[in-house]
């Protein structure tokens, strides 16, 4: 059985994040990133926009060159899962029926699409983009293609929908809810972002559901709507959501509710820790935990989690932060955006010079969103939600003149 001190289980931001961290404190310990992939760690973010567009390479999409694993020691296990974690035994078994022993561990599993469980969810022509072989599915899918079906009007949906519209096809997002995005943002800037959607050629449906899928000959040929409609489609894309991988954490006897739950120091147990898609976290400044499914998280969770594995006490004390870019729609999101009893516009609903939507509840600055915003706005929202000072007069923050730190 080999023995290695620092054993990261994921492959994905949290963990080369937290691989570069720890070599950066400890140089000789050794360590390990087992990923179930069989290729190097990669960077999500670009499959649903550039990678998909064919507008950036397939090696620009790597977080690292090959030589950043040799040159700092890490040994990278590529297509391999953990299928089994003692706890007690501090052991990894690998898939292939490797046992590792650890001193120190982070989990950092990701997540993985929510399927449709709806007739003819089979047929081929039907896509799920998490992985860089959906990516390259739909890229291949997309050779003779004229009219496409999002599913699911989230993040990936709006942003897959928009680069299809710019490709030429023919889209239709099909949404559940009153709105695109209507789950996290409020109903004026969500009605916003479908007008601009549709500026793009994208077709949008609300209060609508896939019901089923057709096929000919295998392949999708249509789909059917609650509605009763049939949407004809060459290609269908379905993002309705992640579902954590949490099986080996509870497997493991580790505390799991909508993710593994972890401390302000990001530790599950003594030893264990939990980063990225799959970490419920406590976080000081908003007191309370939460569960955040973006790039920034993953980032500085690996980071923090890496500090601690090597002898830090370091609490997690970031506030949630994400962005989407749509074509020339980019959107930032700094706070808590499941807590808004209140919103507050500064600007004008337009792309140019873009505005800012304020999120309060319990008199409290909760949340800033900002399309196509001022980065100085964002920084100086982000101090005042940190500060966590009541907030008297939330009108103010429609005034453009209005500074932050005296709401």
């Amino acid at each position: 059985m080999d023995h290695v001190p620092y054993v990261i289980i994921g492959g994905g931001l949290a963990g080369v994040a937290a691989a570069d961290a720890i070599r950066r404190r400890d140089k000789t310990g050794q360590l390990m990133l087992i990923c179930a992939e069989p290729h190097p760690p990669y960077d999500r973010v670009p499959l649903s926009k550039g990678y998909l567009l064919g507008e950036i390479e397939r090696d620009q999409v790597f977080l690292r060159p090959s030589r950043f694993y040799e040159r700092n020691k890490v040994e990278l296990v590529l297509g391999q899962a953990a299928t089994a974690l003692d706890l007690s035994a501090r052991q990894v078994t690998l898939a292939d029926g490797r046992q590792i022993s650890f001193e120190k561990l982070l989990l950092a599993t990701g997540g993985r699409p929510r399927r449709l469980p709806i007739p003819g969810a089979d047929l081929a022509g039907i896509y799920y983009l998490r992985n860089l072989e959906d990516s390259d599915a739909i890229r291949g899918a997309l050779q003779g293609a004229r009219r496409a079906v999002v599913i699911g009007g989230g993040f990936i949906g709006c942003e897959v929908a928009t680069g299809l519209a710019q490709l030429g096809l023919a889209t239709t997002v099909v949404e559940l809810t009153p709105g695109v995005l209507s789950l996290v943002l409020d109903a004026e800037t969500s009605g916003f972002i479908e007008s601009f959607l549709r500026q793009q050629g994208v077709t949008v449906l609300t209060n609508t559901a896939a019901a089923r899928f057709v096929g000919e000959q295998g392949r999708v040929r249509a789909v059917v709507t609650s509605t009763g409609d049939e949407l004809e489609a060459d290609l269908v894309t379905v993002g309705v959501g992640i579902a954590p991988n949490t099986e080996l954490a509870v497997a493991a006897g580790l505390t799991v509710d909508n993710g593994v739950v972890v401390n302000e120091y990001l530790e599950a147990a003594p030893g264990v820790y939990a980063a990225g898609d799959i970490a419920r976290y406590y976080s000081p400044p908003l007191g309370h935990h939460l569960r955040v499914e973006h790039y920034d998280v993953a980032l500085q969770h690996g980071r923090v989690a890496a500090a601690n594995m090597t002898g830090e006490q370091r609490a997690y004390t970031e506030l949630p932060y994400f962005f989407s870019h749509m074509g020339g729609l980019h959107i930032d999101v700094v706070g808590d955006m499941s807590r808004r009893q209140q919103s507050v516009r500064r600007g004008a609903l337009s792309l140019e010079p873009g505005f800012a939507q304020f999120y309060f509840a319990d008199d409290l600055l909760q949340a800033v969103l900002c399309i196509n915003g001022d980065p100085a706005l964002l920084q100086a929202a982000r101090e005042r939600i940190a500060e966590r000072r009541p907030v008297t007069h939330p009108e103010a923050c429609a005034d453009e003149g209005c500074d932050l730190a005296s709401l």
